[in-house]
């Protein structure tokens, strides 16, 4: 595990050298968030600049993926996931101040050459305006999307009631629908711009934006719609299935991932393609509201703007909306990371993390931050001791690492709930009617001390 991680290090290193290398190709006569006179686009010291930020990239990229190399070696989960987001966290911030010390580069040699936007009056094109939507596709496209989701939902809670996390993945799967609509009804709302003299242009410029987006929105309701459908179907479908269907979706995802890029790329070099076939580019030195990737204009009421590198969907932070909507995200990466975090440095660092207890009503299972589980006395059927769980087992909701399996799982095709160290043995293991429980302690002593516990109070 520890291995594949460090190559995923490696690939979003390289992925994001070359992301970041887009800003600093033009787009609408934009290079590292600087506006420049068309005529300048060439000129040697803004292609100095623009290959010196491509070349240090590519360098950071490489620095980033020696300094990974200890992650291959750390024997403990815990550290293991922390120092992989340290390398993704601090990645994405060498990036952006790179990026920030290159857009300052650019910003002065426009302004050490004293280089003059033209200048041309606003242009409101009346055609353009009553046609923006033109190409938009329909909200109809998203149809078959919310379908899916809603039959998932209601799917699950009818086969699983709320056990299992089913209400958490079905919350997630309608806010991601959601999101999706709500992105779709920004692009609808974006104001039109003619970028040229050309009003013919105009128009297909601002179709072939508006198109491409949209039916990105769709396309990615409908890829991500079939997560409704995962607590429930790995519990109900057979294992072999189920692993088949993981797999083939996967791989769905990453091939989506691929098209995302591929698509947008094209999409921002057909823009590039339209306005280069017009005779005057109409600027819009936005300078002043773009810091460094970043929208700040409190005068523009959107929310949601296209950004000036064609990839991407930017927040207006000019607006109290657009703020909040930061904060909250922030808030919820922050909450992500301590609740993935914390459970894991307490099960490697803590002397007993997984507790067992007894008492006349029956028996306590806990770990660090989840639920209890209580057996109560006349459920259980059996109880043994193991040296090794089946292999055929699926994680449904929880952790599952190298060196501890804790949540609830499928283990031969029945539910199961499992609190096990795997370097630990024996394994005891307690079945009752509904359930199968697993469960090992760091002291094995101690484990095989809670089977004759277990005994003798079944046998009274």
């Amino acid at each position: 595990m520890n291995f594949f991680l460090y190559l995923l290090l490696v690939g979003v290193n390289f992925l994001m050298a070359f992301a970041g290398r887009i800003p600093a190709n033009p787009h609408k006569n934009v290079l590292l968030e600087t506006t420049l006179p068309k005529d300048k686009l060439q000129d040697d010291q803004v292609l100095l600049v623009s290959r010196t930020y491509k070349k240090r990239l590519l360098q950071l990229a490489l620095v980033f993926t020696i300094i990974a190399l200890p992650i291959v070696l750390i024997p403990y989960d815990s550290l293991t996931l922390l120092y992989f987001l340290v390398m993704i966290i601090g990645m994405i911030g060498a990036s952006f101040y790179l990026q920030v010390v290159y857009i300052r580069k650019m910003t002065t040699v426009k302004v050490k050459n004293n280089w003059i936007l033209p200048t041309s009056p606003i242009l409101v094109d009346t055609t353009l305006v009553a046609n923006k939507n033109r190409k938009l596709i329909s909200v109809w496209w998203f149809l078959p999307s919310i379908l899916i989701t809603l039959s998932g939902c209601i799917y699950a809670f009818t086969t699983l009631g709320l056990s299992n996390g089913t209400w958490l993945i079905c919350l997630i799967s309608l806010l991601i629908m959601g999101m999706f609509l709500l992105f779709y009804y920004f692009i609808a709302r974006f104001p039109v711009k003619s970028v040229t003299s050309n009003g013919t242009i105009n128009q297909k410029v601002n179709d072939q934006m508006r198109h491409h987006w949209s039916v990105l929105m769709a396309v990615s309701a409908f890829v991500l719609s079939p997560l409704a459908f995962l607590p429930t179907s790995s519990l109900v479908v057979p294992y072999e299935q189920m692993m088949a269907f993981s797999i083939g979706y996967t791989i769905l995802i990453l091939v989506f991932v691929i098209f995302t890029f591929y698509y947008l790329f094209s999409s921002r070099k057909k823009q590039d393609d339209l306005i280069a076939q017009a005779k005057e580019y109409r600027y819009s030195d936005e300078d002043q509201y773009w810091k460094y990737g970043i929208y700040i204009n409190p005068n523009d009421k959107r929310i949601m703007v296209p950004d000036r590198v064609g990839m991407n969907i930017s927040v207006n932070l000019g607006r109290p909306v657009g703020k909040l909507t930061l904060g909250l995200t922030g808030i919820l990466v922050l909450v992500a990371l301590v609740g993935a975090s914390i459970p894991m440095l307490i099960s490697d660092f803590s002397s007993n993390p997984f507790e067992l207890t007894t008492t006349h009503n029956g028996i306590s299972l806990s770990a660090p931050l989840s639920q209890h589980k209580q057996i109560a006395w006349n459920e259980i059927e059996s109880v043994k001791l193991v040296d090794n769980l089946p292999k055929d087992k699926l994680r449904i909701f929880g952790t599952a690492t190298e060196n501890y399996l804790t949540g609830e799982f499928q283990v031969n095709s029945e539910p199961a709930y499992l609190l096990v160290l795997t370097d630990k043995k024996p394994i005891l293991e307690i079945k009752t009617k509904d359930k199968l429980y697993y469960y090992t302690n760091k002291d094995s002593s101690l484990t095989e001390k809670y089977y004759r516990t277990i005994q003798d109070t079944r046998r009274k």
